[in-house]
């Protein structure tokens, strides 16, 4: 016999696997350039902070540094490195407000196409409700402690946060974004060295010459000469 419980409105089972909450990796619509410089270091930092041992805590990474740094590219492979780690993977752009609310729309439809019995998804408006569709992608996230715990929230472009001293009424409060749990990883990329979420890691000008000139090659269209004799002698 399963137990039933129902918390936010969301009819759940006691004692349901991982795989109840899996969704889709997928991130069809995130920019991505063709061939990544990786930053090894940074990856591993990523990791460790983010796959640390303690269960029933929230670990989130903070990356910031100069716009068109890498910080969006540095978050694409991390996540496709490892997305086995999680059960589900959502990729949330809060340049804005009507920015998060159409990416809280999109986690919401990949939910219902794994899950259409959520129940309290699956009686909101996607297209109208947003701020509903907020709460119940957040509610899904916390139905069932302690199951329900290995997502990772991506929070990409949080360039104008809310903070005691910037005056823009456009600027963006991340926390009324974030779903109000102890578990789960997020990342949060930003321009901003004073967001105080999480871990930070500041994303630095590529020091060796070699990785910058990858980059080059292949902005070119001429990375097939990254191996080459040339390239090897810089």
């Amino acid at each position: 016999m399963k137990m039933h419980l129902s918390i936010g409105g969301i009819l759940t089972r006691i004692g349901t696997k991982r795989e109840d909450f899996s969704v889709a990796f997928g991130l069809s619509d995130v920019p991505e350039v063709e061939y990544f410089v990786a930053r090894e270091d940074e990856l591993a930092e990523m990791h460790g902070t983010l796959c640390g041992n303690g269960s029933g805590s929230r670990r989130t990474v903070v990356l910031h540094g100069l716009g068109g740094i890498g910080k969006t590219q540095l978050t694409i492979a991390y996540a496709k490195q490892h997305k086995d780690n999680y059960s589900a993977v959502f990729w949330l752009n809060i340049k804005d407000e009507d920015s998060i609310k159409r990416s809280f729309s999109k986690a919401a439809k990949q939910i219902l196409r794994e899950h259409p019995s959520a129940s309290r998804l699956s009686s909101v408006d996607i297209k109208e409700n947003f701020d509903e569709v907020i709460d119940a992608v957040k509610a899904w996230l916390i139905i069932s402690l302690p199951n329900n715990t290995r997502w990772l929230m991506i929070y990409d472009n949080y360039d104008n946060p809310k903070l005691p001293r910037n005056t823009d009424p456009a600027a963006v409060n991340i926390r009324n974004y974030l779903p109000e749990s102890y578990h789960g990883s997020v990342i949060i990329t930003t321009r901003s060295s004073e967001v105080k979420i999480g871990h930070p890691i500041r994303i630095k000008k590529l020091e060796d010459m070699r990785d910058s000139v990858k980059i080059l090659l292949n902005a070119s269209r001429r990375k097939e000469l990254i191996d080459g004799k040339d390239f090897l002698d810089l």
